[in-house]
């Protein structure tokens, strides 16, 4: 079951009237650069509720493609992912826009529009050049107008593109009307990067009320509250990581797929049999022609089934249920267990009572997180990481495939692991998306109060 698409529907007041939305210049304050320590927030205003979502009009009236693309956009509003059905409607769409966008005659205001539409259908395509080049071309047409960059960054978040909306955003002043969106933007990218102190900085210097809604201030609680967390499951992952560095002893192994290999360093120390698990299956050439049958855009992607393999018998049993034979036992409540942080591997499981996981149910499926998800530990065995090719595992759809599965570095020990006999048919439908399952998560409020040192200027970068 893939969930809901993310997307950002363009109207047309974003070019209506573009040089109203002048961008004033501005920069980060030059201060020295401070350690990072652990993240504040303020205290949170009222919530109100939020008003109902309607379907986009058409944004160019007597253009073909602009109707086609406002029945498309109501699709993507229903559907709950892309099959090939939408992703020929989605494809009929672009070389529409692509044909008027080819007219000479065209208005700026109209090829502004165009290109919008464009840039949307290229996200939903997954295609970040094509989505790039018709945001440039924007910015190019419309220098001073802040909400395509917003915009475009939003996209870029949506897609886990973390850097480039980081890059895209710090250091800019906005408009009151776009300050909030764009800091909680910039707040989004900042965490996937790992970024803990300037995300939450990010949104201390949001634009205050009136100028918030009450779903804007929701959702910077609901931020803030991860940020908390995040920061303190952090902190354990330095100092993982620097014992990893130190001591150089981590298998390593390398994922060959129809998009590009995908390089991943094994926790040993603190998951030993989730890695010997995995290590069983690569010897035994489970996942060699496995698909990746669960992409889950701008959150990860899940495969590893043998019954994904083209030729698998799926008469009895449907592709997403498969263990490879049999489970093995869970290490996510172990007190040194890994946290989930962009390119986080873990082990699926199926779903137990309220939706929540169910125990002992690890089997040959995987995922690859393309962002932090810190909800899905202690529920969850994180097994490893990924340390080159985390663009190319962002770009893999439900039609990609494992080639080969190469280990390139192992111990002198054998790789054994407990093995549980396997007697059920169940989809391995987790992990989620953050707020997908739970109520809860979205309502999460900060339960401390304060100020955010300066952070020093210029965009930070993944380390």
């Amino acid at each position: 079951m893939m969930h809901r698409p993310h997307f950002l529907l363009l109207t047309t007041s974003v070019f209506l009237g573009a040089s109203a939305l002048a961008q004033a210049p501005g920069n980060a304050p030059k201060v020295p650069p401070v350690r990072q320590t652990a993240p504040t927030i303020p205290v949170p205003s009222p919530v109100a509720p939020s008003a109902p979502k309607s379907p986009p009009p058409s944004a160019i009236e007597g253009s073909p493609a602009a109707h086609a693309f406002a029945a498309l956009a109501l699709t993507m509003q229903r559907r709950a992912g892309v099959d090939a059905t939408v992703r020929e409607q989605i494809a009929a769409v672009r070389s529409a826009l692509e044909a008027e966008l080819s007219a000479d005659s065209l208005s700026p205001e109209a090829r502004g529009k165009l290109l919008a539409l464009s840039a949307q259908c290229a996200a939903w395509s997954n295609d970040e050049v094509a989505m790039d080049a018709a945001y440039s071309a924007l910015l190019d047409l419309y220098p001073a107008n802040q909400t395509i960059r917003v915009r475009w960054a939003q996209l870029c978040t949506a897609a886990a593109r973390w850097q480039k909306a980081v890059d895209l955003l710090y250091g800019k002043t906005w408009e009151p009307s776009l300050g909030v969106d764009a800091h909680y933007c910039l707040a989004e990218g900042l965490m996937g990067i790992a970024k803990f102190n300037d995300a939450q900085g990010a949104l201390n210097t949001a634009p205050p009320s009136p100028t918030r809604t009450g779903v804007q201030q929701s959702r910077i609680n609901a931020l803030s509250a991860r940020i908390q967390t995040l920061y303190a499951e952090y902190t354990k992952e330095m100092l993982a990581q620097q014992r990893d560095l130190s001591l150089n002893d981590l298998p390593v192994v390398e994922i060959l797929t129809t998009k590009g290999p995908i390089t991943i360093k094994l926790f040993e120390r603190e998951a030993p049999n989730t890695v010997a698990h995995f290590i069983e299956h690569i010897d035994l050439g489970t996942y060699n022609g496995t698909r990746f049958h669960r992409p889950q855009r701008g959150w990860g992607v899940q495969g590893g089934d043998p019954l994904s393999k083209e030729g698998a018998d799926t008469s009895t049993a449907l592709v997403g249920t498969g263990s490879g034979g049999w489970l093995t036992v869970d290490e996510c409540t172990r007190a040194d267990r890994r946290g989930h942080f962009t390119g986080s591997i873990g082990l699926a499981k199926r779903a137990g009572e309220q939706n929540g996981a169910a125990p002992l149910t690890c089997g040959s499926q995987f995922y690859i997180a393309f962002g932090p998800a810190e909800y899905l530990n202690d529920g969850f065995t994180v097994f490893g990481s990924v340390v080159d090719g985390l663009d190319n595992a962002r770009m893999l759809t439900a039609e990609d495939s494992i080639l080969q599965v190469n280990v390139m570095g192992r111990n002198p020990h054998p790789y054994t692991a407990t093995r549980l006999p396997d007697t059920q048919s169940l989809p391995y439908e987790h992990p989620y998306a953050w707020g997908m399952k739970s109520g809860a998560q979205t309502s999460a409020k900060p339960n401390s109060t304060g100020t955010l040192a300066p952070v020093a200027p210029g965009a930070p970068k993944i380390p």
